[in-house]
């Protein structure tokens, strides 16, 4: 009886590792398929009042958070992780570095914290991203590549982790990350030259000069 219920036990987390995988396997699919990509999902994620979300919900977007902290950024330049830590959630009990999900909590400080990332940039054109726990990890050939060795960074909390991909991917893409000048929305520019983000606060902004304009000339004309 124990080496069945040992059995039923081992296919039951074996279940449980492959679902894991097509929901992780789905997500991605999901994020490289939002307009722009990677960096049009990541500036979508931190727009979102997660609170409101249902349970359902989370659960999608918690493995989008997950997938996105897994994938190498656009940058081929940027060290690839060695993972150091996994999510708060456990999919299987005792797991605790892989098939882990992100809690609510976790996605709601990181939205903060890239957003202050953002601010900062926007501000100074700089943004310094700290990690108090990173360790550069040496491998032999082989392990990536088959002349040489490679150089891999870890971290931890994986916050920490997701953190770095957003930096590899914000490098590539800062001067597009945008606020809009009218309804203060993040928004990726398609040109160098654009402010808003979508043509009605453009034109909105249009409409108030225009107005400011013709009072003043108004009154020009009655003195």
């Amino acid at each position: 009886m124990m080496k069945e219920g040992r059995n039923a036990m081992t296919l039951n987390r074996q279940a449980i590792r492959q679902e894991f995988n097509r929901e992780m396997k789905k997500a991605r699919e999901r994020i490289t398929t939002t307009p722009n990509g990677e960096i049009g999902w990541l500036v979508n994620f931190i727009q979102l009042d997660l609170e409101s979300f249902t349970p359902s919900e989370w659960m999608v977007l918690a493995y989008e958070v997950a997938s996105f902290a897994e994938v190498n950024g656009p940058d081929r330049h940027a060290m690839p992780i060695a993972s150091a830590s996994g999510w708060t959630v456990q999919a299987i009990p005792g797991e605790t570095l892989e098939y882990t999900l992100p809690n609510r909590k976790e996605a709601i400080q990181l939205q903060r914290t890239i957003r202050g990332h953002l601010e900062h940039l926007w501000q100074h054109a700089i943004a310094p991203v700290t990690f108090s726990d990173l360790t550069l990890v040496v491998t032999m050939p082989g392990a990536f590549h088959e002349r040489h060795g490679s150089l891999l960074v870890a971290t931890k909390p994986k916050t920490k982790e997701f953190e770095y991909r957003v930096a590899v991917s914000l490098a590539y893409h800062a001067g597009r990350v945008r606020r809009c000048q009218e309804c203060q929305r993040i928004f990726l520019a398609a040109r160098r030259d654009q402010l808003f983000c979508d043509p009605r606060c453009q034109m909105r902004v249009a409409s108030r000069k225009w107005r400011k304009g013709s009072k003043k000339t108004s009154k020009k004309e009655h003195r």
